[in-house]
């Protein structure tokens, strides 16, 4: 009796290598449109920080804070004054509105006034806070 060797066919080998092929040409289209997405969802992140920082300031101080962005930088900064950081948008994010925008935030957590939207692509987001209780969420624009 003759044993037979362990090991794979060239065409055993060739089959598996058509079926990988086929597979990654339908699942990378897929992962592409997934990245606008998570583009958008970590540059508006980034912004929501800034907003919740603003909102912790006056809670915990018992005093106003304004939140500005400047949008043609990326830049953040509180006031009263505190350390400009500039916000690590991904390349092809940005955010787009007036020059400089100011969001009020009282003492008491109410806001007031609104930020520039986040446009990745072709995707924009514009995040709404809720003037009384200060909660963010993401909105979809056309």
């Amino acid at each position: 009796m003759r044993s037979r060797r362990a090991g794979y066919t060239l065409l055993e080998v060739a089959v598996v290598l058509v079926i990988l092929a086929m597979a990654g040409a339908v699942a990378v289209p897929a992962f592409a449109t997934l990245r606008p997405a998570s583009a958008i969802d970590a540059a508006s992140t980034q912004l929501i920080g800034a907003v919740q920082a603003a909102r912790a300031r006056a809670l915990g101080s018992g005093r106003s804070a304004e939140l500005v962005v400047d949008a043609a930088r990326a830049r953040v900064w509180l006031r009263p004054r505190d350390t400009t950081f500039t916000l690590d948008l991904p390349t092809d994010c940005q955010l787009r509105g007036p020059a400089r925008a100011v969001l009020h935030v009282a003492p008491d957590g109410a806001t007031r006034g609104q930020l520039p939207t986040v446009a990745c692509g072709a995707a924009r987001v514009r995040v709404a806070i809720d003037a009384v209780t200060g909660r963010t969420t993401l909105e979809a624009l056309p």
